[in-house]
């Protein structure tokens, strides 16, 4: 059950050559969607991409970017826009192609979820990844291990363990 399992056992590994979906915090909100577009398919459907961001030689986790995320960059974007004619009179004026091209070209950098936030301990019991994802109203969390993060645990990775556990 959730109380016995450790965190470690049920997450996604971070690293470039990751099965999940990944980017760069450098890349621009159109690669991270076609990064996410490219990775779906039949079981595939991610609603996250793990950021790395490159420190020397080293390549370490930057953050979480969700699908929310993108969308609410995008929205922010039109709406300081310069270019009045950009402002929407409804919510599908945020995402209308005169306005994309603008918007897209934002760094990931500046609309990923920032790691300081919420994370959980590879040893930690995956009960303890339930209670923050419940209480904080989050899908996913980073893993760390003696202060690095080594991979994410998200709330679908719990749901088919329990469903094991049945």
């Amino acid at each position: 059950m959730p109380d016995k399992k450790r965190v470690k056992e049920l997450m996604v590994p971070v690293s470039p050559s990751s099965e999940y979906p990944v980017v760069y915090n450098t890349d621009t909100l159109r690669d991270a969607i076609k990064v996410l577009k490219n990775r779906t398919g039949e079981c595939k459907e991610h609603r996250s991409i793990i950021v790395l961001k490159q420190e020397g030689t080293e390549v370490k986790l930057a953050g979480i970017l969700t699908v929310r995320d993108i969308l609410n960059a995008i929205k922010g974007k039109t709406i300081n826009s310069d270019n009045n004619e950009n402002f929407p009179v409804s919510w599908s004026g945020f995402y209308h192609k005169s306005s994309l091209g603008y918007s897209v070209s934002t760094k990931v950098a500046d609309a990923i979820r920032p790691l300081v936030t919420e994370f959980v301990h590879s040893e930690q019991n995956v009960s303890d990844a339930i209670r923050i994802m419940m209480t904080k109203k989050i899908n996913i969390l980073p893993v760390f291990e003696g202060g690095k993060p080594i991979g994410i645990i998200r709330a679908i990775d719990i749901l088919y363990y329990i469903e094991e556990c049945l």
